[in-house]
């Protein structure tokens, strides 16, 4: 498999199954995004997890009684994903060494097609058009897609809210990330840093429809609840902010402030 080696390095420099359990950011997005997976995916689904790292988001929709075979090209976190599977041997996954696109699976496979990382991933455009026509692929007519983006102003967002912009090197990264959508300068990346690209929303909407999706829906992942300064204390008990921030989750003029939104789509 041809990895980018700034992403490999990454993976390598990190323990990547602890993201979704940081306290507060990290409990956000992995109970946000258990919440769209709870009400957009009808349980008895034949799901590839496409990137799925080290299986935390496959570990629960098999838990929650779906067929789930799941996808990463990082060794480390196919033994780690696979160690998760053993572990719940009642509603166990398949897990293989494969990446978005290229992938081992037949025609009309699946009826749910995750890409929960490999969009931001995959920098050049052509790539990404390339994992998107695997994933229609693979798919039934009628399945559908969620696909995970990272979003534009993300980090000018996220740097602002940390109180980082006195830092000499933070307009630079703030100017290329907006002009280029590149969270890294490709030439000269931080060893171990994020590699990734920043999507606009017009972006997975336009490569959603040109390999063929239909009735396209943008989601906010974190929403507003990322700006929260007593976020940790908001989700000890998080009924009330799931609520709330379902009640904003598509609505147009606050997808931006998300750093992650999930292009959800149908094959015809």
């Amino acid at each position: 498999m041809d990895i980018d080696h700034r992403i490999a390095d990454r993976y390598a420099a990190i323990n990547e199954d602890e993201r979704l359990w940081i306290p507060g950011t990290g409990d956000l997005v992995r109970l946000r995004t258990w919440d769209i997976f709870d009400r957009y995916i009808p349980a008895g689904m034949r799901i590839a997890d496409i990137g799925g790292g080290p299986g935390a988001h496959a570990a629960y929709l098999a838990g929650k009684g779906n067929d789930v075979i799941m996808f990463d090209p990082i060794a480390r976190h196919v033994e780690t994903a696979r160690a998760r599977s053993m572990a719940q041997s009642q509603a166990s996954f398949r897990v293989e060494l494969a990446e978005a696109r290229q992938l081992p699976l037949a025609d009309e496979a699946v009826d749910v097609a995750l890409l929960m990382g490999p969009l931001y991933h995959l920098i050049d455009p052509r790539d990404r058009q390339v994992a998107l026509q695997e994933a229609l692929r693979v798919m039934v007519p009628g399945g559908q897609i969620m696909a995970e983006i990272i979003t534009r102003h993300a980090w000018l967002i996220e740097a602002t809210a940390r109180n980082m912009l006195a830092e000499p090197m933070i307009w630079k990264d703030f100017e290329r990330n907006i002009s280029t959508g590149l969270s890294q300068d490709p030439d000269n990346p931080p060893e171990g840093g994020f590699f990734a690209y920043f999507h606009t929303l017009d972006e997975i909407r336009e490569d959603l429809t040109a390999v063929g999706f239909t009735e396209i829906t943008l989601i906010a992942v974190e929403g507003f609840g990322r700006l929260l300064g007593d976020l940790d204390q908001r989700l000890i008990e998080p009924s009330g902010l799931m609520q709330a921030l379902r009640l904003a989750e598509t609505e147009p003029s606050m997808l931006g402030v998300s750093a992650h939104v999930i292009g959800w789509a149908r094959k015809p």
